[in-house]
């Protein structure tokens, strides 16, 4: 229900997204405020070297600046967003607004239904992977295919960084990874742990400024690692336990 929401984090984990972050005060703000629930935005300047951090701090309102000194990575980034947050709800989202403000209503409808710790945005359920070419899409249901044997669930969507989260269950969780595979990973010990994750359609935008960060080859690489790490973690689930909490 919506009176059992205290307040809603927003976490934008943002690297050289100066242009877009220009953005806010007309495609965002407004949203957000419409949802009449209270809410922060959390900035995470993830060592950026153009003008980030001052638009971040110049947005003022319900916006706070956090900052990384040297880049460290989007899932880096995500776990300071964690820390930094006040609210009991967080929704995580790129700061380039590939996934539309206006889409932020649907996690909020979903969840208030009851029965779901996580709500994660697929843009597969959208309709996406209908305009990807057929190998890219082949690779992605292999790899869809791979992360539901290890996380023992069928997501459609391990990747995307748009979902709402309850924090204090975020915080339970032993967190490493500091690239795009963070997510993946997420999903991975929440599963874990029994908690509910529920999938709803959210499209994609193309990115008007900037671009993006993503290096395919590298992350795959990385994504090979994490599923390593967790059939590990699966075979041996008592090595996990004294690290089992949200890592600096």
């Amino acid at each position: 229900m919506a009176s059992d929401i205290r307040m809603i984090t927003f976490v934008f984990p943002a690297y050289n997204e100066a242009e877009n972050l220009k953005r806010f005060p007309t495609e965002v703000i407004p949203v957000f405020d419409a949802l009449e629930e209270p809410y922060e935005v959390v900035v995470v300047d993830d060592g950026s070297v153009d003008d980030t951090a001052d638009v971040a701090s110049s947005l003022g309102g319900r916006v706070r600046l956090v900052r990384h000194d040297r880049n460290r990575g989007l899932g880096a980034s995500v776990r300071t967003g964690i820390r930094e947050a006040r609210g009991d709800l967080i929704v995580t989202m790129d700061t380039d607004l590939t996934f539309a403000p206006s889409l932020v209503p649907s996690l909020l409808e979903r969840y208030r239904k009851g029965d779901v710790d996580c709500v994660s945005g697929s843009p597969k359920l959208a309709g996406y992977d209908r305009k990807i070419p057929f190998y890219r899409k082949a690779i992605s249901y292999a790899a869809t295919a791979v992360y539901a044997v290890v996380i023992g669930a069928w997501v459609r969507d391990v990747s995307p960084i748009f979902r709402l989260y309850r924090r204090e269950q975020l915080l339970e969780l032993p967190l490493e990874t500091e690239r795009f595979e963070i997510n993946a990973e997420i999903l991975f010990h929440l599963i874990r742990r029994g908690r509910r994750v529920v999938e709803i359609p959210a499209s994609l935008t193309q990115r008007i400024h900037g671009e993006s960060k993503l290096d395919y080859r590298k992350e795959i690489v990385r994504h090979l690692k994490l599923v390593s790490r967790m059939i590990r973690m699966r075979l041996f689930p008592r090595r996990t336990l004294a690290k089992d909490r949200v890592s600096a």
